[in-house]
């Protein structure tokens, strides 16, 4: 893993020196993913634009020098600068062999080459994570790419002279060739799900590549093309036997391939059925003990470590675990918070056992995540249809009979601010354009709203936010009611939150995490079989424990399912709260006229209530400790 760069300045008479400050100050901003090697590179071309292309090197596969970046091939006429693992790049060396003498043991030679021979169209024989830049000399292109979940980030800006690419958004702010101000439409989506979804990012005039696309930029400007989505490939299947086969069959080759390391690797370990998969998969998958991590904590009611002990017994493995205090994380938070390229209500859980993982002496872990979202093991597949329901049941009722119907609907509500969210179904407001949106919402839309110091901007950002989930349902309104939420949590959740916080968390270690329960061609195969088969047992992801070849403990298959999370609900009206209330009731000058700082205040005071859970005021202390930084 690593980091890319790069300034197209489309100034013919641009100086040879022009850019090299600000290409080294965007490399300097991303050393910490890649803090092995440095490459910088400078492509003019007659009368025309000049590349100034930048490499931070993380090694992994090939320690040699040769793996340096940018890398160019035997002519010199391509450039490519990648933040990439392409797990079957053997397999893709040994089909152009025929072609190519290779130089190097890197897969990213193997990308290169194959980007010689297919162009974009190599994009669809690609199976891992990936954004890279590649400069076609003679075309006078630089082409953009994304891999097909979105694992590693690419964002962009575009100006009257430059065109700006980097791995992170601080490192485009950090050239000092842009302004950037806060993106209104960014920040109620903030609110609102307590993420930024793409293409927008917090910083205008800063944009993110949505995954599954590439870009090209020359001459008659940009053009950004899809490639691939979770849909694609769907073909259905109906044998039952053949189906669990298959499953098994993509399983074991998704963790196999990212088991490929020129470097230490291990595993997340949570005690959950999806990481338990991971690392029952892997340790049936080499002689050596496998090495695992868990995060454990003194509340029991968070603390995991029961049952990742029970499966690091079952397999085996070399287990460590990281036991987390209150003191512990304030010492680490302002660390932590740093790290975070954009805001996030989660992310400070992966900062904490990637570092550990680091300490530890791991390049490399595999983790479990995308379990929930492809096999239905989240309440949204049972709760969210069941509300979609009283949804058409509640449009019918004339208004003095909702409010009672819909009480009968509260318990497939999340408990966390279920009354708000009552009243807003009652009232017909979903936060979007469907139920799922509700189910998920951090503030719901009236409490987004309030948040705004100006109303007028905060009911126009409401009516962007319900169009463009209003596209986005509409263009799928085919999916079956399982199908659809699975798309959405994977695309509305995994994506921006899950997947980002991954990244930057771990990338702040140099730590390369994979995940090979989204690998694209499980995804595809998910996505075919009947949805029907993903619930109708009353066992959790029963499609997935079926297809392990090695079985997990039934104490794990049959738990009650917890999320990752720490005790922010006891930590923050304990040793945290003077902290997060210094910072909530201070008002923040980069959000002067922006936030409601009285709103902010209100938020605090529910929490101190116990009207509303530690994730909305934790998510308004993220922003400001954010803006503060960034702004």
């Amino acid at each position: 893993m690593c980091g890319i760069a790069g300034i197209l300045d489309s100034r013919p008479s641009a100086s040879a020196e022009s850019l090299g400050k600000p290409l080294r100050q965007m490399l300097d901003a991303l050393r910490h993913r890649g803090p092995d090697d440095r490459g910088e590179e400078k492509f003019p071309t007659e009368n025309g634009p000049t590349l100034y292309l930048g490499h931070q090197r993380l090694s992994v596969i090939d320690l040699s020098p040769g793996g340096h970046q940018p890398m160019p091939n035997a002519d010199r006429s391509l450039w490519i600068s990648s933040n990439s693992e392409i797990y079957n790049y053997r397999e893709l060396r040994s089909e152009l062999a025929n072609r190519y003498q290779f130089r190097t043991q890197s897969d990213t030679e193997v990308l290169l080459r194959a980007c010689e021979v297919w162009g974009t169209d190599c994009l669809s024989r690609l199976r891992g994570m990936f954004a890279f830049a590649l400069w076609d000399a003679p075309r006078r292109r630089l082409i953009l790419a994304r891999d097909r979940l979105g694992v590693k980030p690419l964002y962009y800006c575009s100006t009257n002279e430059y065109f700006i690419f980097a791995s992170e958004l601080r490192a485009i702010k950090a050239a000092g060739l842009i302004d950037t101000t806060l993106n209104p439409t960014a920040l109620f989506q903030y609110l609102s799900f307590g993420r930024v979804g793409s293409p927008e990012t917090l910083l205008d005039p800063i944009r993110e590549l949505p995954p599954g696309h590439f870009m090209v930029v020359d001459e008659n400007g940009i053009d950004i093309q899809e490639y691939w989505n979770p849909l694609s490939n769907t073909d259905a299947l109906d044998s039952r036997i053949d189906i669990i086969e298959q499953i098994e069959y993509a399983l074991e080759e998704a963790v196999q391939l990212r088991m490929v390391s020129d470097v230490p690797l291990g595993a997340f370990l949570s005690g959950g059925i999806d990481s338990s998969a991971v690392v029952g998969m892997m340790a049936g998958n080499t002689p050596q003990l496998v090495k695992t991590l868990a995060v454990t904590f003194r509340e029991k009611q968070y603390d995991e470590s029961e049952f990742s002990n029970l499966v690091a017994r079952e397999f085996g493995t070399d287990h460590r675990e990281l036991p987390l205090t209150e003191t512990e994380l304030l010492d680490r938070l302002p660390l932590a918070l740093a790290a975070m390229d954009q805001p996030t209500v989660d992310g400070i859980n992966m900062y904490l056992i990637a570092q550990s993982a680091r300490e530890r002496g791991l390049t490399v872990a595999l983790s479990g995540l995308g379990g929930d979202e492809l096999f239905a093991g989240y309440d949204s597949f049972r709760k969210v249809p069941a509300l979609a329901k009283g949804e058409n049941l509640l449009s019918a009722l004339p208004g003095f009979l909702r409010n009672a119907a819909g009480k009968i609907l509260s318990g497939f509500l999340p408990d966390s601010d279920k009354n708000t969210k009552l009243a807003h179904l009652v009232q017909g407001k979903y936060s979007g354009a469907h139920v799922y949106f509700l189910f998920r919402a951090l503030f719901c839309e009236e409490a987004a709203v309030s948040l705004f110091a100006d109303r007028d901007l905060a009911v126009k950002e409401s009516v962007n936010n319900l169009e463009r989930t209003r596209d986005l349902i509409g263009s799928k309104a085919h999916l079956d009611p399982v199908d659809l939420i699975s798309y959405l949590e994977l695309t509305q959740y995994m994506v921006p939150t899950l997947l980002r916080d991954t990244d930057m968390m771990s990338m702040a270690h140099a730590l390369e995490v994979r995940v090979p329960l989204i690998d694209h061609k499980l995804v595809e195969l998910m996505f075919s079989v009947p949805s029907r088969m993903k619930v109708e047992s009353g066992q959790p992801k029963s499609l997935l424990v079926r297809a392990l070849k090695r079985k997990l403990p039934d104490a794990v298959v049959h738990r009650k399912k917890m999320g990752f999370t720490l005790p922010f609900e006891n930590w923050m009206r304990g040793q945290m709260k003077a902290e997060i209330e210094e910072v909530l009731l201070t008002p923040s000058p980069g959000l002067a006229g922006i936030l409601s700082e009285e709103g902010v205040r209100n938020v605090w005071t529910d929490f101190l209530g116990k009207r509303i859970s530690w994730s909305r005021p934790w998510s308004l202390y993220v922003l400001k400790k954010w803006v503060e930084k960034n702004l």
